[in-house]
């Protein structure tokens, strides 16, 4: 056997788990590290992901902010007439992060093409989030929910078939 071939057939055997002896199957992907847990840990998690384009990875990411801390995102939410004003924002970070993980699930799974379930994310920032705010680090804060509207009239549009 020739190197190349001996090594693509080691890569395939390893791969397979059969070059190792074991007989029982590799975990689908890795436990995910979410760190210390904090809303802003996942979502700053969630966008990495999101970055690396480790779209299933960002969703997790989302959906653990989402789960540990969407009840507190919602009092911060029900207590709001507005948008806080920028020396408050901070005061509503359970809000803020929420709202934002909620939008970069929608992004995940529109690059993993599964545009209703994208549409649900976004229309869940618009609905339950709506005065959420995202810090982007070139300095200023950006509405996750307009941001979210703008997604949704892409996915229509393009369910239209007018592009």
């Amino acid at each position: 056997m020739n190197k190349p071939v001996s090594l693509f057939v080691i890569t395939c055997l390893t791969l397979l788990g059969c070059a190792s002896g074991s007989s029982s199957p590799a975990p689908a992907s890795a436990e995910l590290d979410y760190g210390d847990q904090t809303s802003v840990t996942l979502q700053v998690k969630g966008w990495e992901a999101l970055a690396a384009g480790q779209y299933e990875h960002a969703v997790k990411y989302t959906e653990r902010c989402a789960a540990l801390y969407q009840d507190q995102a919602k009092e911060m939410q029900n207590s709001l007439t507005a948008k806080p004003k920028k020396d408050d924002v901070h005061d509503y970070w359970a809000l803020n992060d929420v709202g934002t993980c909620y939008y970069i699930k929608g992004e995940a799974l529109m690059k993993l093409s599964r545009n209703s379930d994208a549409k649900a994310a976004y229309q869940t920032v618009i609905d339950h989030y709506g005065y959420s705010q995202a810090w982007d680090p070139k300095g200023w804060f950006w509405s996750p929910a307009d941001a979210a509207s703008q997604k949704i009239a892409i996915i229509d549009f393009r369910k239209s078939g007018d592009f």
